[in-house]
């Protein structure tokens, strides 16, 4: 299927500076620059990274277009071509979760009988939908995933193979949850008596989750054990990722695979962090906190910044005393050299 590079133009206007030769371009497909052809559309950051042989529309930064000005290609420059990227593949190119090969509810998926759904919702093989759940329109829920009893889920949402949402959870519009995740999974929490023997601590709240969000897959998300744990709109959770009972992640937050978050801790808004980072239990993160190099947080961060290290500490901090860890060894091999000279000249 042909699209027109002057269409592109006009649905994506706001994020588009200028551009020329788009009247009568046409291209395919969004391909890499590795594998580009005559009628794809590729994004380019740097140009190093241009093909010999050009597609039919280039997307890139102004000073790369500049130097392009002899080219027949359409030429589109943006400010953030990564952004560039993201709407516009997401309009032209994106995974389609509706599972077309079958009707809009498979004949093995179980639906009771109090359920809504809304216009447009796809339900999958296998497929359970409890009592009073509520399912908005052209939400799809593909094989194999429950929702339990009292469950709410947004419009235009795209829940995965094997999900597990739980009782009474709430989801807004537009989330989307990978495989194998669960939402509303039983906290963990425990009470020991005098002879240290655990005893279950029934969590009854439930998790409630905003619009825009992404859960990646086996991430679990415990409900809490009254009222509810809370992820605000736009939070990206990566893969494997464990939010523990009671958590709030605040807005547009965005956690790396196997991000650890203990009960009850608040997480503010814009808060970035990268793989395998931990965050104790009760503590507060500040707003545009950016965790890295797997973070221990045991303590409140009170203000934004990049953060490292078991504790955290600000990076700045963190690094020096990498450097001061590095002239440790040095002056310990030093030493053991020193002895072994002196050893070596007077004996034991």
């Amino acid at each position: 299927m042909a699209f027109q590079a002057s269409k592109l133009i006009s649905e994506f206007d706001s994020l588009i500076v200028e551009a020329n030769k788009a009247e009568a371009v046409t291209f395919a497909r969004i391909d890499s620059v590795d594998t580009c052809q005559a009628d794809s559309l590729i994004f380019v950051e740097d140009e190093s990274q241009l093909p010999k042989e050009l597609p039919a529309v280039v997307i890139t930064h102004k000073n790369v277009a500049d130097r392009m000005t002899e080219l027949t290609c359409c030429v589109i420059v943006v400010n953030n071509v990564r952004l560039a990227q993201a709407h516009i593949k997401q309009h032209y190119q994106d995974y389609d979760s509706a599972d077309m090969e079958w009707g809009a509810v498979h004949d093995t998926a179980t639906v009771h009988a109090s359920a809504k759904l809304g216009k447009g919702v796809r339900l999958g093989p296998n497929v359970v939908i409890g009592k009073d759940v509520s399912i908005g329109q052209n939400t799809h829920i593909r094989s194999n995933a429950v929702v339990e009893h009292g469950a709410v889920i947004g419009r235009d949402c795209i829940i995965n193979s094997m999900v597990n949402i739980g009782y009474n959870c709430q989801l807004g519009d537009r989330v989307n949850v990978h495989t194998g995740v669960v939402i509303g999974n039983e906290g963990f929490g425990f009470a020991q008596d005098h002879q240290r023997d655990f005893h279950r601590i029934p969590h009854t709240g439930n998790v409630v989750i905003g619009n825009d969000v992404q859960i990646g897959a086996n991430s679990n998300i415990d409900r809490a054990t009254y009222e509810s744990t809370i992820i605000g709109n736009g939070v990206k959770l990566d893969s494997l990722c464990h939010i523990a009972h009671n958590v709030h992640i605040d807005e547009h937050t965005l956690f790396a695979s196997q991000a650890c978050i203990a009960g009850s801790t608040y997480v503010g808004k814009r808060v970035m962090s990268s793989g395998q980072v931990g965050i104790l239990d009760h503590l507060r993160v500040a707003d545009n906190a950016v965790l890295v190099h797997r973070t221990g947080v045991t303590e409140n961060i009170e203000s934004s910044g990049m953060y490292a290290g078991v504790p955290a500490k600000p990076f700045k901090e963190y690094v020096r005393g990498l450097g001061a860890n590095k002239r440790i060894d040095k002056l310990n091999r030093q030493l053991k050299d020193l002895k072994q000279e002196l050893q070596q000249r007077f004996g034991k």
